[in-house]
C-alpha cells in the first residue's frame, strides 16, 4: 500500500514538472486579436510576423515558468543531498534553456515547433533524473512540491509588466544562458576540487565549452537560426561529455567516502 501511494505521489510531481511542455503543442493557435486560419489560408501565413511574435511570447512565458520549476527541484535536491545530487539536473536544465533562449532568433513556425519538441524532450529527461535523485536521497515529494511552488511564485510576482519582465524574448537571452551556466560549471568544479577530486578532464571539457563563446557571439550577430543551432548542438555534445565525467567523479568520490567511513568504525 505504501509503495503504491509513493508511486502515485511521484506521478503527481512529475506531472507538475512536465505540465509546462504539454500546452506547447497547442501554441500555434492564434493569439487574441488574430483571426483563426481557414482551410484556404496559405501555409506561409503560419510565418506571419504577428503569429511568430505570439508564438515567441507564449514560449517565453512557459520557458521562464519551467525554469522556475526546475530551479525549485534543484534547490530541493541540493538540500537533501548536500549539494551532491543536482549536477545532472543543472546540465539538463542548461540544455533546455539553450533551446528556449535561442527562440528569439527564429522566424518560422517550423523552427519554433522543432524547438518546442526539443524542450519537451529535455523536460522528460529532467523528470526522469528527478525521480532517480528522489530515490537516491529518500526525498519527500510533498517537500519538493513546496520548493517548486515557492520558485514559481517568485517568478510570477516579477511579471509586473510581462513584455518587460520576459528576458527570454530578448536577443541577449542566449548569451545570458551561456554565461550563467559557465559560472555554474566553475562552481561545480571548485566544489569537487575542494573534496580532493582531480578535475582536470572535466576542466578541459569546460574550457572547450567556454571557448564556444566567440562562435556563439558570431552566430548571434548574424541572426541566422541554422548557424545558432549548429553552435548549440556542439555545446550540447560537450555538455553531455562533461556530465558523464562529473558522474564518474561523483561515483568514485562516493566509493572513497564510503571506504573512509568503514575504516573509521572502531573494531
Amino acid at each position: 500500500m505504501m509503495k503504491t501511494q509513493r508511486v502515485l505521489c511521484l506521478c503527481a510531481i512529475f506531472t507538475c514538472i512536465i505540465a509546462v511542455a504539454i500546452p506547447l503543442a497547442g501554441a500555434a493557435a492564434p493569439a487574441p486579436g488574430i483571426l483563426p486560419q481557414s482551410n484556404t489560408t496559405s501555409y506561409l501565413s503560419r510565418d506571419s510576423p504577428e503569429l511568430i511574435s505570439a508564438l515567441k511570447l507564449h514560449v517565453a512565458i512557459l520557458g521562464e515558468e519551467q525554469q522556475a520549476r526546475m530551479d525549485g527541484v534543484i534547490w530541493y535536491i541540493d538540500s537533501i543531498s548536500g549539494n551532491k545530487g543536482s549536477y545532472s539536473l543543472r546540465m539538463l536544465q542548461e540544455d533546455y534553456m539553450t533551446t528556449a533562449s535561442s527562440i528569439p532568433f527564429m522566424n518560422t513556425a517550423d523552427e519554433i515547433d522543432s524547438a518546442r519538441e526539443d524542450m519537451r524532450f529535455q523536460t522528460r529527461l529532467f523528470a526522469e533524473e528527478t525521480k532517480a535523485q528522489l530515490g537516491n536521497f529518500n526525498g519527500s515529494t510533498a517537500a519538493m512540491g513546496g520548493s517548486i511552488n515557492a520558485s514559481i511564485r517568485a517568478v510570477e510576482e516579477s511579471f509586473s509588466n510581462i513584455t518587460d519582465s520576459l528576458w527570454l524574448v530578448r536577443d541577449t537571452a542566449r548569451l545570458s544562458v551561456f554565461n550563467t551556466y559557465s559560472e555554474k560549471r566553475a562552481e561545480l568544479l571548485a566544489g569537487l576540487s575542494a573534496q580532493g577530486v582531480d578535475t582536470s578532464l572535466a576542466k578541459n571539457l569546460s574550457d572547450k565549452i567556454d571557448a564556444q563563446r566567440s562562435a556563439l557571439t558570431a552566430a548571434l550577430s548574424t541572426k541566422k537560426t541554422g548557424t545558432i543551432q549548429n553552435v548549440n548542438s556542439g555545446i550540447k555534445d560537450l555538455n553531455r561529455q562533461f556530465r558523464d565525467v562529473v558522474q564518474e567523479y561523483n561515483a568514485d568520490l562516493k566509493i572513497r567516502l564510503d571506504k573512509a567511513a568503514i575504516l573509521a568504525i572502531p573494531d
